[in-house]
């Protein structure tokens, strides 16, 4: 274990169950003699203090170094005089609002990289100083600023937005040493690629962390959930800490195929039962006192007074068992397991929750017949998602406004079907309210092919302030997006 390691863990448990490290000889410090044991902690502390703060990294360099350091040449070749002549005019006097300008600064870097040209040099430090304020512009800066560009962004960024080395404190030789969130965020970003070594990670640190640390840390296993951290989230569900429990039992309800999952379906197989002759439903019985197990799986125990949240050990219980007992025990699909659920609301939504967090598609598509969320539309593949919100529209039968945050996330431009059947409610008689709450993604989202359609549109419609607003954002967007595809011809 490290010195910091050790220093930490006698500061958490305390001194007289774990005496303070020595220092390091390689620091050269030497204590004064006599120092009791929390006099030591103290002192080394305040040594650590030093040690981390003045310590250099190898891999970093300062930005003011870098001004000594002579711009590289670009290989690429400088877009045209049209491309460059409308970026300016963007970026200096945009005849747009300043979303729309970003996204028509976003689609130039974007038509940029498709023609392998880069952005002229003279306009490098007001694109770069748009990009600071526009997270959609700076994601697309790469690789149309060529070479000279990464060499000003180097120069201009402050050192504390320097990405990481190898050699950096998110590193793997040094992670025990950072702070519970930076090494919760350098964990989250590990596991996005490696999942299998932050495992590795977690597990030979485990106990030399805090209650908090595990638990926070723990909770970055679910950026990507893998069968393969059921051994480590079982060892978690005995952790002393109630929060630790809590994550790892939440992180096992997404994991259907574990054994935790296999006991809830051991304890929600009883409840059930299909009653009925003419009309078959569901008879639901709630869940018994939990024994040990049951506890140690994240069923809620009897609370010091009062009653016992009966509904909430349900609802643990189905969140946690295999979304397969429903429809074993119904000998249905998905879709006709549900109708037997009618009127179990409370039911319904655990089952949802359930779908949503595993993307159980069967399911996921059987609640979207019955249950409008955003998040069973996310779930579904792309194509699938646009086909089932043309549907939906077209049947009609709810408000429009609640069309929002459905159409949100959809990719864009929207398929022209789709498009269609939202230009008809934004341009029907009680469109206006909508096309104020579509304004921020409308523009962006309408296909150029119907670019005449809206004009039309504008010219037909009422005084209502909102949508011709809306609509006059969506042909000026369409108008200079056009010139900009000319423009890289």
């Amino acid at each position: 274990m490290s010195w910091l390691a050790e220093l930490r863990t006698s500061a958490l448990l305390g001194t007289g169950r774990h005496a303070p490290p020595s220092p390091p000889e390689e620091l050269g410090f030497l204590p004064p003699d006599g120092l009791s044991r929390e006099e030591s902690l103290l002192d080394q502390a305040a040594l650590a203090d030093v040690v981390t703060r003045a310590v250099r990294r190898p891999g970093s360099i300062d930005a003011a170094d870098r001004h000594n350091e002579a711009a590289p040449p670009d290989d690429a070749p400088e877009v045209s005089g049209d491309a460059a002549r409308l970026l300016e005019l963007l970026l200096n006097q945009p005849p747009v609002g300043l979303e729309l300008r970003a996204q028509l600064v976003a689609d130039w870097l974007q038509l940029a990289k498709e023609v392998r040209r880069r952005v002229p040099h003279r306009l490098l430090p007001a694109l770069l100083t748009l990009a600071d304020t526009k997270p959609g512009v700076a994601e697309h800066l790469q690789p149309a600023i060529g070479t000279r560009g990464r060499w000003l962004q180097d120069v201009t960024r402050a050192k504390d937005c320097v990405p990481s080395s190898a050699n950096s404190p998110g590193s793997r030789t040094d992670w025990a040493e950072l702070g519970t969130a930076a090494a919760a965020v350098e964990l989250e970003r590990l596991r996005r690629t490696e999942p299998g070594a932050v495992r590795d990670l977690l597990g030979t640190q485990w106990d030399t962390l805090g209650a908090r640390e595990r638990a926070a840390h723990l909770g970055t296993f679910a950026t990507t959930i893998q069968p393969e951290d059921e051994d480590l989230l079982e060892m978690a569900l005995d952790d002393k800490a109630k929060s630790v429990r809590e994550v790892a039992a939440t992180l096992l309800d997404r994991l259907p195929g574990s054994a935790r999952a296999s006991r809830m379906a051991a304890r929600l197989r009883p409840l059930l039962r299909v009653k009925g002759l003419l009309r078959k439903q569901f008879e639901i019985d709630l869940p018994p006192d939990p024994d040990a197990a049951a506890l140690r799986d994240g069923v809620a125990p009897d609370p010091r007074t009062g009653e016992p949240d009966r509904l909430g050990r349900l609802d643990t219980i189905i969140r946690g068992a295999p979304l397969d007992v429903w429809t074993t025990v119904a000998g249905r699909s998905p879709a006709a397991t549900l109708a037997l659920l009618e009127g179990e609301t409370r039911v319904v939504n655990a089952i949802l929750d359930t779908a949503v967090l595993r993307a159980d598609l069967d399911w996921v598509r059987a609640l979207f017949s019955v249950r409008k969320d955003v998040r069973l539309l996310n779930c579904l593949p792309d194509r699938e998602r646009e086909l089932s919100l043309v549907r939906y529209i077209r049947h009609g039968g709810t408000n429009p406004t609640a069309l929002v945050p459905l159409l949100r996330d959809v990719p864009r431009p929207w398929p022209r079907p789709l498009a269609d059947e939202v230009l008809k409610l934004v341009t029907a008689k009680n469109g206006g309210q909508l096309a104020g709450m579509l304004a921020g993604f409308l523009p962006v989202a309408v296909p150029l092919d119907l670019a005449d359609q809206c004009r039309g549109l504008l010219e037909r419609s009422d005084e209502d302030a909102a949508r011709r607003r809306v609509l006059r954002d969506v042909i000026q967007y369409q108008s200079f997006r056009q010139s900009l595809t000319e423009a890289f011809r």
